[in-house]
């Protein structure tokens, strides 16, 4: 599967109170100083306590993955698929056709962990957790759920755009570099 986008999680950052913003400008930067050698066109931002990587052009994913694992200051990568926000029987189809392109043999225990961020959106989180996870389970009935050890933990994020993932990849966590 090809993202078109990285969640890029930070750790310490976030914790830095008014002067919050300098540290991630400065994670922002050193993300796009490790990407600029790359083939494909990368737009790095941060948006609502978030920092995202948005990629175009022909590029490789894996590349990508390696060059941002070497930036301080990142604790998780997280490729993401993004979505336009729909009704919740389209979010339904979304989420059910990204399981079964992501996980083929769906033999997988799993959670779901919805964030509603954009208020405007019918549901609440915990019914959001409900709904998509009764349609992962009518799609593929061989899935389970455990809440507490789950193989896979399917995030769902309704901002302005939904963001749909499953992995998260391992950064170097710290300070950006320059911050100290």
């Amino acid at each position: 599967m090809k993202f078109q986008t990285y969640l890029i999680k930070y750790g310490e950052i976030g914790i830095k109170g008014k002067n919050r913003y300098m540290f991630e400008d400065a994670l922002v930067r050193q993300i796009r100083h490790s990407l600029k050698d790359l083939d494909g066109l990368f737009h790095t931002y941060k948006a609502q306590g978030r920092v995202y990587v948005d990629c175009d052009g022909d590029y490789d994913g894996d590349e990508v993955v390696e060059a941002l694992k070497r930036v301080f200051g990142i604790v998780g990568i997280c490729p993401v698929v993004r979505k336009e926000v729909k009704d919740p029987e389209g979010l339904k189809k979304d989420v059910t056709a990204y399981v079964g392109e992501m996980y083929p043999q769906a033999d997988k225990t799993f959670k779901v962990e919805a964030r509603r961020a954009n208020k405007r959106y019918p549901m609440n989180s915990m019914e959001l957790n409900c709904a998509l996870g009764e349609a992962v389970l009518d799609a593929y009935p061989e899935m389970k759920v455990d809440v507490h050890d789950p193989e896979v933990r399917l995030n769902v994020e309704i901002r302005e755009e939904v963001y749909i993932y499953s992995e998260i990849i391992p950064g170097p966590g710290g300070m950006p570099v320059g911050t100290n």
